[in-house]
């Protein structure tokens, strides 16, 4: 599965992706799917349009099934365990932080309950009118054994099979 995380202008260099993951950005066409949104609420698009919309959190199947949420529902472990038990495979977050030491808090959050669970997470932070995108993957599947995969404000492009 290929994976874009960050600007649609990027998405430019591929001629299609399997999911695109923005903060409320347009539904690109060369995207199977995408997932936009902001703490508050997400869209999910399919081949270029809109095709569902959530609040909080749902479950979709966007060739992995997956946990969509937002706002501080995506920071307790119970959102992480619903997600596994309902056989998705990744979570995507979608938050706001209004200090530095919430910035911090968030991404610890995500990255701990990603160990917990071994799920993989994007957790997509607004933080002083930026957005980071930060990856976390269990850390027995990372290089470097951290867990870590990105942080950062740049576009990450990952792909990973469906195991």
């Amino acid at each position: 599965m290929k994976i874009l995380v960050g600007s649609p202008v990027s998405l430019e260099e591929f001629e299609s992706v399997d999911l695109f993951v923005s903060w409320l950005d347009v539904i690109p066409d060369n995207a199977t799917f995408s997932v936009v949104g902001t703490e508050k609420f997400f869209i999910v698009g399919r081949n270029g349009k809109e095709w569902k919309k959530g609040y909080e959190f749902g479950i979709v199947d966007i060739g992995v099934r997956a946990l969509v949420v937002g706002g501080e529902l995506a920071l307790y472990p119970e959102a992480f365990y619903i997600a596994k038990e309902n056989g998705a495979k990744l979570v995507i977050g979608f938050s706001e932080a209004h200090s530095f030491a919430d910035f911090n808090f968030i991404k610890a959050k995500f990255w701990a309950h990603t160990q917990e669970t071994e799920l993989i997470s994007i957790s997509l932070l607004n933080f002083q009118g930026r957005v980071y995108n930060n990856i976390y993957f269990p850390l027995e599947k990372t290089k470097n054994k951290t867990g870590v995969v990105a942080e950062g404000i740049a576009p990450v492009f990952l792909e990973f099979g469906s195991d």
